[in-house]
């Protein structure tokens, strides 16, 4: 009964701080782990810069975007930013 209690939180502490997202290259998509800078209950994100397509300026983006682009720059890099400029937008890409 305690392992079980013991694995149950350690389940809940890693959903709240392990999140992944999807590449979508041509040939090679795979599953990127990453530790979160903050916890939340969300685990799957998108990056919307793994992709073979060509990265679009910050003027292109629809506010869907900006905001998929916000939440995980947020919790995948420890940046908080509205992205207003391109500058911004690029400090969100994976470094």
């Amino acid at each position: 009964m305690k392992k079980t209690l013991i694995i149950l939180v350690l389940i809940s502490i890693s959903h709240l701080y392990v999140g992944y997202y999807e590449t979508r290259w041509a040939e090679d998509n795979k599953i990127v782990l990453f530790i979160k800078k903050e916890p939340t209950f969300q685990v799957k994100f998108e990056n919307i810069f793994a992709s073979d397509s060509d990265d679009r300026p910050l003027t292109d983006l629809i506010m869907e975007e900006i905001a998929i682009i916000r939440t995980y720059c947020k919790y995948r890099l420890g940046i908080e930013t509205w992205l207003q400029t391109q500058e911004e937008l690029e400090a969100c890409k994976v470094r």
